[in-house]
């Protein structure tokens, strides 16, 4: 436990000490974000706010797992190999968006070609190397499924694996539309896979979720209302790989869309936007992602993201206590 909360505390200060240099030199460099004519206009005044602040994130990551982590440990490296592509992808789609001075970065398509590869590259390093068995645990029925053996079953794991951390990774990102609301989110659902990690006596997975944490509590400091840095999607690609690794690494995949709640239902709006528009011509939300809907009812920024925070504390709180009902001692 002193291993976890010292790591969260190393990344909470880098972060915090190297977030306002790190803002003046995305200033005098201009990297400043591009925002959409079409959403809501209090967002207007948002343009030209430094973006790819995800960069400040990671470093206090890495600094806390510099400062704590074993680097003998096969979770450690399988959850750094999946952050560091996501967030690689991240970075890169955030600088195609700084350097075209538009808002659309990599197309669906490429960013989807390179999560594929990431997701082979993290199988093969879980399966042969950390361990991890080709099994989904059904928390709430008490059943388990075998994704194997052989080539069969690799495959099916593999793709397995890319539903999770494709889909967490494109949530936690759908999310980030609002100061502050992905990372409270993140950091909320994190503490989840935290004490899940702890519990599983998985210490090098806890570890890095709780370093995660405190590099997003610190990044609130600056990305809190109004916003003096955003994320970018290297921030919001890297707060869902490490939620996507810890849930494969503690078996409990199917309990991540209940941890993580609010990305789900932030998904789900956009799916379902898109859906209904493409067959009936109508829209069912006034703008999707849903945090935009409720912000053209009237509700003001501050009160969208608190009330989103305090939905995603109960998915949260509500996840952990499935895993404690029905997995405590069942998962691995």
């Amino acid at each position: 436990m002193f291993s976890v909360v010292l790591a969260a505390a190393v990344a909470f200060v880098v972060t915090v000490a190297l977030g306002s240099t790190f803002i003046q030199f995305l200033q005098s460099r201009k990297f400043g974000q591009f925002v959409r004519e079409e959403g809501p206009q209090t967002h207007l005044i948002k343009a030209g706010t430094p973006t790819m602040g995800g960069v400040v994130i990671l470093t206090g990551l890495a600094a806390a797992l510099l400062a704590v982590a074993r680097f003998d440990s096969a979770p450690t490296y399988a959850m750094l190999l999946i952050v560091a592509v996501v967030a690689g992808i991240g970075l890169y789609d955030d600088w195609q968006k700084i350097s075209k001075k538009r808002p659309e970065g990599l197309s669906a398509r490429y960013k989807f070609a390179l999560l594929t590869l990431a997701v082979v590259l993290a199988d093969v390093l879980a399966i042969y190397y950390v361990g991890v068995t080709q099994t989904v645990l059904v928390p709430y029925f008490d059943l388990s499924f075998v994704l194997g053996p052989g080539i069969v079953g690799i495959a099916l794991f593999s793709g397995f694996l890319l539903l999770v951390i494709a889909g967490t990774t494109n949530a936690v990102n759908l999310t980030d539309g609002l100061d502050g609301l992905a990372a409270g989110a993140g950091a909320l659902a994190l503490l989840s896979y935290t004490a899940i990690a702890f519990l599983e006596r998985q210490y090098d997975v806890a570890i890095v979720c709780g370093a995660m944490v405190g590099a997003i509590i610190g990044f609130l400091w600056y990305n809190s209302h109004p916003a003096d840095i955003f994320m970018g999607d290297t921030g919001s690609l890297a707060i869902g790989g490490v939620l996507a690794a810890a849930a494969v690494l503690t078996k409990t995949e199917l309990l991540l869309p209940v941890i993580g709640g609010l990305f789900v239902v932030e998904a789900l709006s956009v799916m379902i936007q898109v859906t209904v528009f493409k067959l009936t011509g109508k829209r069912v939300f006034k703008m999707a992602p849903i945090h935009h809907h409720f912000e053209f009812l009237g509700w003001e920024e501050n009160k969208v993201v608190v009330r989103f925070w305090i939905a995603q504390a109960a998915c949260s709180a509500f996840g952990f206590f499935l895993y404690y009902l029905f997995l405590y001692n069942s998962v691995g």
